[in-house]
């Protein structure tokens, strides 16, 4: 049946939503809403009006209700929620349809079908069509983050003050649709729709208390409601925020605002009272969220399943107040990383402890702002946690850095061992030079987290070290820093060195240098004239070869450890000894040794390593193999022999 235009229409009023306007147009055309769905092209099979079209109209039904209605469509797209997906995200992951319970929604704090409302607003502004036909049941009402009434000053209602229904949440075994009680006919748009008696009826006599009368807000001091209202009034600005013409003011806020809050706010519940520090010295607010928590674990402890442990509470003072301490909690302007980390991470230890499973997966899953997510993620010993739960979060650095993976090598080296951890290396007393080198990895794997993210394992993978050598690198640290409490100074020098990264330009790209060597061997030509005068290597089974300048100058350039060589790697895959090579090296760098002839070649070694490193930072690539300069004439090669 084609679609026509209604006899007498409606312009829809400011923030109006879709069931407000079918219950103005009802009661003008003196038909139920029903009558006037099914004449705007909105039937369904179950004779109902789906409420999922408070979400979003199927695209097929908006040509017809714009038709019905007189409507352009972007007026009728601004009727449902999905005009407000760009500016609040828990509506996106939205599902409702036919099959799935509407209750999903209120849990994800995306959406209320039921409406909290200001009877003031209702009431109509006293232009002669809304004193006709009652003022706007607003669209953002349906957010579980619209609890007051900016305009009017109050806290909204959540329910008739006669029967204490709550609109359009059926209190029997009607299945909840878009507007209760359709069939009804002759209310007031402003009248509750509910049975007047509590029963499974469905034809049951409504309520019809008006809900437009004056009636008395929530008794709040003066100083504890203008905080809630200027709370509500941040929130609501972020929400018009897609209708400014200026589209630089659009994309300027933090579009994670909304998740962040949400996730505050959740943190404050689960960790109370832990939490109350970060409320206003308000008792009323205080008590406010103290019942609204003492309510909560009530329900879970009496044994009733509580399937909507995340949602927003419904009482908008507990709503409000509940959201005002995790404002204070994130900080009104975008805090400092750290004092943002210091704030949250105990209340995150706290819910976590607390919580179920399914409430942990939802922190963990919440698109949140980078600083955030770093406060969030569990760690241990200064590290993202290993185990648990693998995320995306763990991959956010665990600090602002302007220096990459790319500039961190496998071992932190000494020129910043020296300058840094001075202090360190003092109050750790008794430490060897095998001590030392588990250090300088362990500092390694910390530079990588704060710059690339990710859990130890992870980043030991990124700086090719192998996973048990990074595992005992930290039990040597655990076994010393813990019990000493050295953990915290070796913070500090982290944090140091990546300051000195942050505020150079001429940082080494070291994965740049790994790549290159990865199949680079000495030439011979190089070994020889770098060996050549030594005349007592000639014998022994620890005499240095070119695997052994190969694996020294590899590792002085890229700072890796010479054990995870790309040449000892290949020697140990093919199934090849790599004893004398490693014997070798350790005779060489044997403190004991480090004179003479052994002092003379790891010298040249080492100057050799360094050209070899220039030539790695400043070609465009690798030469190509046999292209050879004596030593000391010029650039040398990084091509295989």
């Amino acid at each position: 049946m084609s679609v026509r235009p209604l006899p007498r229409g409606l312009a829809p009023l400011n923030g109006e939503s879709l069931p407000g306007l079918i219950l103005r147009l009802a009661y003008r055309l003196e038909r139920s809403p029903a009558r006037i769905a099914s004449l705007c092209g909105l039937d369904h099979p179950q004779n109902r009006i789906p409420a999922e079209y408070l979400i979003a109209l199927p695209p097929d039904r908006i040509p017809d209700f714009a038709t019905a209605t007189r409507l352009h469509e972007d007026e009728v797209h601004a009727l449902t929620l999905s005009s407000l997906w760009a500016t609040y995200p828990p509506l996106q992951a939205a599902r409702i349809d036919g099959n799935r319970n509407t209750t999903a929604a209120s849990r994800m704090w995306a959406a209320n079908l039921s409406s909290r409302y200001c009877s003031e607003c209702l009431a109509g502004d006293g232009s002669p069509v809304q004193n006709a036909y009652g003022g706007p049941w607003k669209l953002s009402w349906h957010l579980p983050v619209t609890f007051a009434c900016t305009v009017h000053r109050r806290l909204l209602a959540q329910s008739c003050p006669r029967c204490g229904g709550m609109p359009n949440r059926p209190s029997n075994t009607e299945r909840q649709g878009l507007v209760m009680q359709r069939a009804v006919g002759g209310l007031h748009p402003a009248q509750c729709r509910h049975p007047a008696v509590p029963t499974t009826s469905t034809h049951a006599a409504p309520c019809g208390a008006r809900l437009d009368e004056a009636l008395p807000s929530a008794a709040l001091p003066n100083t504890a409601l203008s905080l809630l209202l200027a709370l509500q009034n941040r929130i609501d600005q972020r929400l018009l925020l897609n209708h400014q013409p200026d589209d630089a003011a659009r994309a300027a806020p933090d579009r994670h605002f909304f998740a962040d809050l949400i996730v505050a706010a959740q943190l404050v519940r689960l960790s109370w009272p832990d939490s109350a520090s970060f409320m206003p010295p308000l008792k009323v607010l205080i008590d406010t969220v103290d019942r609204h928590v003492a309510n909560s674990v009530q329900r879970t402890t009496t044994g009733r399943r509580i399937s909507n442990r995340w949602a927003a509470p419904q009482d908008p003072a507990e709503c409000g107040a509940l959201l005002l301490a995790a404002s204070l909690l994130l900080g009104d302007e975008r805090p400092e990383d750290q004092a943002l980390i210091d704030r949250v991470q105990p209340l995150a230890a706290t819910s976590l402890n607390r919580s179920t499973a399914s409430i942990a997966a939802m922190l963990r899953r919440m698109d949140v702002s980078p600083d955030l997510a770093r406060a969030l993620v569990p760690r241990s010993i200064g590290f993202y946690r290993a185990g648990g739960h693998r995320h995306t979060r763990q991959k956010i650095p665990s600090r602002p850095s302007t220096f990459d993976l790319r500039h961190v090598p496998a071992l932190l080296p000494q020129e910043l061992l020296l300058a840094h951890f001075h202090d360190l290396l003092i109050e750790w007393k008794d430490h060897s030079e095998w001590d030392v080198r588990h250090l300088r990895r362990v500092a390694s794997l910390k530079l990588a987290e704060m710059s690339g993210g990710g859990t130890w394992p992870q980043c030991a993978e990124v700086l090719h070290i192998p996973w048990n050598t990074a595992q005992q690198s930290l039990k040597v640290l655990k076994r010393n820093f813990t019990p000493n409490g050295l953990w915290p100074l070796f913070n500090q020098s982290v944090e140091a060195v990546a300051v000195q990264l942050d505020g150079t330009s001429a940082r080494i790209d070291y994965r740049r240098r790994r790549e290159v060597l990865q199949n680079w061997r000495i030439p011979d030509t190089h070994w020889a004239e770098l060996y050549d005068d030594l005349v007592q290597f000639r014998q022994g089974s620890t005499s240095p070869s070119s695997h052994t300048a190969t694996v020294l100058a590899w590792a002085a350039v890229t700072q890796g450890d010479h054990l995870h060589s790309p040449l000892l790697t290949a020697l140990r895959s093919s199934g090849s000894s790599t004893q004398q090579v490693v014997a070798s090296i350790n005779a060489l760098r044997s403190p004991a040794n480090r004179k003479g002839a052994k002092l003379e070649l790891l010298n040249r070694i080492e100057a050799y390593a360094s050209r070899l490193a220039a030539r790695c930072d400043h070609s465009v690539g690798a030469p190509p193999p046999g292209h050879e300069t004596p030593i000391g004439s010029g650039p040398i090669s990084t091509g295989s022999d």
